[in-house]
């Protein structure tokens, strides 16, 4: 994996941003979207309740895309 980028290249925040109001205030936001800042390519994920394995999933395709030849 680190052959493509390393971790300081990725800002990772979580998606949806969080917002006021609704029934579930305060509630927390479980997408994640992750941004490879060199390349501006960015990654979302939000089929999961958890972050964390949604934050795996956007991880596997920001590496599968920065492995498409058109990045090598």
């Amino acid at each position: 994996m680190t052959d493509y980028f390393t971790p300081d290249e990725l800002h990772i925040e979580p998606w949806p941003p969080r917002q006021k109001g609704g029934q579930h205030v305060g509630g927390g936001s479980s997408g994640v979207k992750i941004t490879h800042v060199p390349t501006g390519t960015v990654a979302v994920c939000v089929s999961n309740r958890s972050q964390h394995t949604n934050k795996l999933i956007a991880l596997d395709m920001i590496l599968s895309a920065l492995s498409h030849p058109k990045f090598r």
